[in-house]
């Protein structure tokens, strides 16, 4: 509820989760999990800060923590192919392809034509660059 006490404009947001995305790109992993974590806070009807926090994980080879941050995003924000994607990539860093399979599935039946669908269709193709 932070950002009902506060005034902060979409563009704003936008900026601090841009924010976090570039410092987890940079290897800054601790700064960025602070600033996801913030955006968590202020944007707590959005599933990209949760999932941007996983992402953290996921390049700090936590897979452990990766999976079980996704795993929460994807369960609160079950219409989001976005959190079902970045939760099937934890799944195949933990090795666990069939469960990663039936979520990039249903990715791909949910909008077959979307970005997610088509990312979805690559991680299937590559899975063994990435599971064992």
């Amino acid at each position: 509820m932070l950002n009902n006490q506060i005034n902060i404009s979409t563009d704003e947001l936008k900026v601090m989760l841009e924010t976090g995305f570039i410092l987890r790109d940079a290897g800054k992993f601790d700064a960025a999990e602070k600033v996801f974590k913030g955006c968590i806070e202020l944007m707590e009807h959005s599933e990209v800060p949760e999932v941007g926090l996983g992402t953290v994980f996921l390049h700090k080879k936590d897979f452990d923590f990766a999976l079980k941050t996704c795993k929460e995003a994807s369960d609160r924000y079950p219409k989001s192919d976005y959190a079902r994607l970045h939760y099937a990539e934890a799944l195949l860093f933990k090795n666990k392809k069939d469960e990663a399979f039936v979520e990039l599935k249903k990715i791909i039946e949910n909008d077959p034509d979307s970005n997610y669908a088509k990312t979805a269709e690559n991680l299937i193709e590559s899975v063994d660059l990435i599971v064992n």
